[in-house]
């Protein structure tokens, strides 16, 4: 009972948030409870389209993960590392902020499975935000932060060492921004559903390569390795 309702819960919330956006979704490989799966992972944010002609937005981040089953149905999921942003727009111009600080967290649930056909579906919520250090172009000080916010479903077949895994998200980025240290506008992206196709491939005893594009909203590409332990 209290799986169900957490479930209603999470896609309750993202069905009616307005700030929500497109992390990588993770694929459908958990921890067990009280055990944790470390790694590493970049993620390729190539493009995603600013609502009121605002242009748009891109940038990398890189991170280590961390994510810790708290039971065999919920696990959290947590990120730390560095982004850098970009922006394009006609009006101040293309901006570069340079590398700072990015984080994320998130957490998923174990939905349908059946072991007979190597089946698993998960629905998952994710955030990450990323700081970027501030760009002085023409003598002002330009200031970003941002925020993704992400609900996904994903459903996977397993096939040998490889668990490719389809989906779909609602999100939305949230490009915050400051002139001068005033002026703040939060800017959103235009498109909130997305489409995800991802792989796990086993390439070693406990030890997994991820995968994960995402399409439609915007375009990203993460690529991770992460172990069992």
């Amino acid at each position: 009972m209290l799986k169900i309702f957490l479930s209603s819960v999470i896609i309750l919330a993202m069905a009616y948030s307005e700030n929500s956006y497109a992390a990588p979704c993770y694929g459908t490989h958990r921890p067990k409870e009280k055990q944790w799966i470390w790694g590493i992972e970049g993620d390729f944010f190539i493009d995603r389209d600013l609502k009121d002609n605002q242009g748009g937005t891109s940038g990398n981040r890189y991170f280590l993960t961390g994510s810790y089953g708290i039971f065999n149905w919920i696990c959290l999921d947590g990120k730390i590392g560095i982004g850098d942003v970009a922006w394009h727009n006609p009006n101040p111009g293309n901006l570069n902020y340079n590398t700072g600080f990015a984080g994320g967290y998130g957490f998923r649930i174990k939905g349908y499975e059946n072991k007979g056909l190597g089946i698993k579906t998960v629905v998952g919520f994710q955030h990450i935000s990323v700081h970027p250090r501030a760009t002085s172009p023409a003598s002002d000080k330009h200031r970003v932060i941002i925020d993704d916010w992400q609900g996904s479903v994903l459903i996977s077949k397993d096939i040998g060492n490889f668990a490719p895994y389809l989906g779909a998200r609602y999100g939305t980025v949230d490009f915050i921004k400051w002139v001068n240290e005033h002026d703040r506008k939060r800017i959103k992206s235009e498109k909130m559903w997305g489409v995800v196709i991802g792989m796990d491939c086993l390439v070693a005893k406990d030890t997994r390569l991820n995968i994960e594009g995402d399409f439609i909203d915007g375009e990203e590409l993460s690529i991770g390795i992460n172990r069992d332990f």
